[in-house]
């Protein structure tokens, strides 16, 4: 690996005009941010504005839709944000007192998208008017079935037009304004639930839990809804989330992205039943029923193990069939679980660092995720195989990709191709900070602007400390210095040895808070010495 340092050159003047100390100034560059981001920083979007041109007709009707005794299906995703998003609408749809009916597909048996088998079952049932949350944009198929047999439909959604959209009515971020530009689909349904004025605590925490799960942008609207959404948790207003195995308060955006979501997320990737269990979580979000929680709450806990022991097993037996010449990792078995390839893919690309692709089958085709490192952007990788694929879809760092049993041997080849010869070296810029800048002072004014995740990052940072508090944990590979009430802690890098004689040791880490008991303190997470 390597590391680039940073400019923060920047740093007296964001100092003077905001009246902040070092540390947090240098934090603000790492983040790369204009002029106009910075003053959002300081100042971000702190009320709901709503357009009526978007919203109104939404409104009028949905009440309708109530005043007709219309029925409405709303058809979601697996998914944490789509968890979420589905609960909220059914929310929206009781207080309104409209009688609505909801279903998620396995992410299994079904896949992601409108399933026109499930609408045309709704269809029969009664139900006139369809509502999507956390998709629909791309559901052409299902759209155009719905609008053969007359069925209204309403498409909230989040992800990226990419062709016109027909339905009758469309609640998108594109139409809300620059503020609104980074909303999960938790958060669309959860706006609309504030312009109709049946907004309340849990669903404020549901869109939260939607964007945190979904890693979008903390810019914008995102902002207040993920502060108030972890202030209404951290006020005890929803005993789902206090039930749920392992939740310890009080909760910060750290805990809710490493605790709660991989718990909502376990009941879309593991269950390999007809119906996803991703509904239950839906009836578990919705209930007031004490004794429902409890018994769903199990299950959640329980599918949660599965998801672990899952991962942790596969992951085992792949670990032993990677060949550590090999320029990439291309791991297909027909015996994995489809819910946890991302996860295992993910794993083994961190361990070995290299290019990962794990697969399975499903049905007639071959499906599977991929992890990149380094700087190699995966779905510019995959450009020239793109059109001989079923289906795929990605970013830079990770991919699904679906592709005829035929086509996997090609696949393979093509991958171990295009890799060949390019660099997996991972790039990580940093700050330099200052011993004396790390003082409780500067970092309780960092931790007042949270919350930090996606594009507004905490960054790594290079520290030069004393040595002479230098201290071994439970083996010589796991290390501790503790300076000023503050802890630098090692696991990963040489042992006790290899450290104890010297003056001073320069490290790169990142600051960590940790509460406990009430008391708050703060650690560097030391990711190499040097």
């Amino acid at each position: 690996m390597s590391y680039v340092k940073i400019d923060t050159g920047r740093m007296r003047e964001l100092m003077e005009s905001h009246q902040i100390g070092s540390l947090l100034a240098k934090v603000l560059i790492s983040m790369h941010y204009s002029d106009e981001d910075i003053a959002s920083f300081f100042a971000p979007c702190d009320r709901y504005e709503f357009n009526d041109e978007v919203y109104g007709p939404i409104r009028d009707k949905l009440r309708e839709i109530a005043e007709k005794g219309e029925k409405v299906f709303i058809f979601g995703d697996y998914d944490c944000d789509g968890i979420c998003a589905t609960s909220i609408m059914m929310m929206i749809m009781e207080k309104l007192g409209i009688e609505a009916g909801y279903y998620i597909p396995s992410r299994i048996n079904e896949g992601y998208g409108l399933n026109v088998e499930k609408l045309a079952l709704a269809h029969q049932k009664g139900y006139g008017v369809l509502v999507t949350v956390d998709n629909g944009i791309s559901a052409a198929e299902g759209l155009k079935w719905a609008r053969e047999h007359e069925m209204y439909t309403i498409v909230t959604d989040h992800h990226q037009i990419t062709g016109e959209v027909e339905c009758d009515l469309l609640l998108h971020p594109d139409l809300l304004g620059e503020d609104y530009r980074y909303l999960s689909g938790g958060a669309v349904v959860y706006l609309l639930a504030r312009y109709l004025q049946v907004d309340d605590e849990k669903m404020a925490i549901l869109a939260m839990l939607s964007l945190i799960g979904d890693v979008m942008s903390l810019k914008g609207i995102n902002v207040k809804i993920v502060r108030d959404g972890i202030r209404l948790l951290n006020s005890h207003l929803y005993p789902q989330v206090e039930m749920l195995d392992g939740a310890d308060y009080p909760f910060t955006e750290n805990e809710v992205s490493f605790k709660i979501v991989p718990m909502i997320n376990s009941a879309g990737r593991v269950s390999r039943q007809p119906v996803s269990q991703a509904n239950q979580l839906v009836r578990y979000f919705i209930t007031n029923d004490k004794s429902l929680m409890f018994g769903l709450s199990q299950l959640i806990s329980e599918l949660n193990e599965e998801r672990k022991t899952l991962s942790i097993q596969q992951c085992e037996m792949l670990r032993n069939r990677i060949d550590p010449e090999d320029t990439i990792n291309f791991l297909y078995d027909p015996a994995l679980h489809i819910g946890i390839l991302g996860l295992i893919a993910s794993r083994l690309a961190t361990e070995t660092n290299k290019v990962t692709f794990v697969l399975t089958d499903n049905g007639e085709n071959v499906v599977g995720s991929g992890r990149g490192v380094g700087e190699i952007d995966l779905m510019k990788l995959l450009s020239d195989f793109a059109l001989r694929t079923v289906n795929l879809g990605g970013h830079t760092k990770a991919c699904g990709i679906t592709v005829r049993k035929e086509d996997l041997d090609d696949l393979n080849e093509y991958l171990h191709e295009k890799c060949s010869g390019l660099s997996t070296e991972s790039v990580y810029e940093y700050i330099d900070v200052d011993l004396d800048e790390l003082n409780e002072t500067s970092i309780q004014q960092l931790y007042r602007y949270r919350p930090y995740g996606q594009d507004r990052r905490l960054p790594l940072m290079k520290i030069t400390i004393p040595n002479d508090s230098l201290t071994m944990l439970k083996n010589e590979h796991q290390l501790k210095w503790k300076i000023d009430g503050l802890d630098f802690i090692s696991f990963e890098n040489e042992g006790f040895e290899a450290y104890r004689d010297r003056r001073s040791v320069t490290v790169y880490g990142n600051l960590q808070e940790n509460r406990f008991r009430g008391r708050t303190t703060y650690q560097i997470m030391v990711k190499e010495i040097v």
